[in-house]
């Protein structure tokens, strides 16, 4: 659109009402070649998008000029940035010239659908591009990002629990349960409300549970089921969610996420709900590994689990962990 060429790219800070009784929001408005996109400033995400030939110059005030996605004003954007301001304006006038001139109208028409077009791409976008950077993030960056997470969720839980003895009985308690991707076991002694993992695979326990299991079953099961709730929702999408968009695309060019932009995301995963595994699947993964499902099973009140039979009903075999080594674990956040 010729009118816009001068503003390529413009962005001015905006304020947003979704609808005539909703609280007005802070935005960034980016005007694009058919469209304008309203940006949260926080996740720097695409919170809409309005088509330019449907923008209403719809009242004024102290300043500020007041635009509606439509005539009738239900949706609104108060602006006050000059430059911004004189975009839009130009841009109504150059629609309004084109739209008085006949054989203009499938050209009008055209417009509106391109804007609807970019508008859905603009939603759509952040989406596959999460996806995208974490299919194709090197090992490297993956621990990058979980030491990042790590940091963060460190504010709210404190360093995960040292020791010689409890550490080595964690690497066994992987080694056991996940032979082959024998992720790292870390545990917190407060803040995290249910098991969970970082982007590069560790998974983190909570204390207060490791200290009711009965049993080292009870624990096998913990890492079973977070390994596969981490299998069906990567952490590392979760991660750069939190992160937004420009952080994700600048990971993409550079290899690195931007100082402070995991900041909070510690206390998304301190808040994380308990895995929500299919029984069926969970069942299958402690047969593979020889494991006895009961013990989890009434330990997580998964009643279904408790009902299909028991793949090792006399005990795991080999069993998870030595008496001792259960013990280290157990007793890992007391030292």
């Amino acid at each position: 659109m010729t009118a816009l060429h001068q503003y390529s790219r413009l962005e001015a800070a905006g304020l947003w009402r979704s609808a005539p009784d909703a609280q007005r929001r802070e935005v960034i408005v980016g005007l694009r070649d058919a469209t304008i996109v309203l940006i949260d400033p926080k996740t720097e995400g695409p919170l809409t998008q309005w088509s330019l030939p449907a923008i209403a110059r719809v009242g004024a005030f102290e300043g500020f000029v007041v635009y509606g996605a439509h005539e009738d004003g239900e949706e609104t954007l108060e602006l006050d940035d000059p430059v911004m301001i004189a975009a839009l304006d130009k841009v109504r006038t150059a629609l309004d010239r084109r739209r008085k001139r006949p054989g203009r109208l499938r050209t009008a028409l055209g417009a509106a659908a391109a804007g609807a077009l970019l508008g859905g791409i603009a939603v759509w976008l952040p989406l596959g591009l999460y996806d995208f950077a974490a299919n194709r993030l090197p090992d490297a960056a993956r621990r990058d990002i979980a030491v990042q997470a790590m940091k963060d969720i460190a504010t709210i839980s404190g360093s995960p629990c040292a020791g010689a003895m409890g550490a080595a009985a964690a690497g066994d308690l992987a080694r056991r349960v996940l032979p082959d991707a024998r992720p790292a076991i870390a545990i917190l002694r407060e803040g995290l409300a249910a098991p969970t993992s970082l982007p590069d695979g560790t998974i983190l326990l909570p204390y207060a549970q490791v200290e009711r299991a009965e049993g080292p079953d009870v624990l096998a099961g913990m890492v079973l089921a977070q390994n596969l709730a981490a299998k069906a929702d990567d952490p590392l999408v979760a991660a750069l969610r939190h992160a937004g968009l420009f952080a994700t695309m600048r990971l993409l060019s550079s290899g690195s996420l931007p100082d402070g932009a995991l900041t909070g995301y510690g206390l998304s995963l301190a808040q994380s709900d308990p895995p929500t595994n299919d029984s069926a699947s969970l069942h299958a993964a402690l047969t593979t590994a020889g494991i006895s499902s009961a013990p989890y099973a009434a330990f997580a009140g998964d009643t279904a689990l408790a009902q299909m039979p028991d793949p090792a009903p006399q005990g795991s075999t080999p069993p998870v962990l030595e008496d001792a080594a259960f013990l280290a674990l157990q007793y890992m956040c007391d030292q």
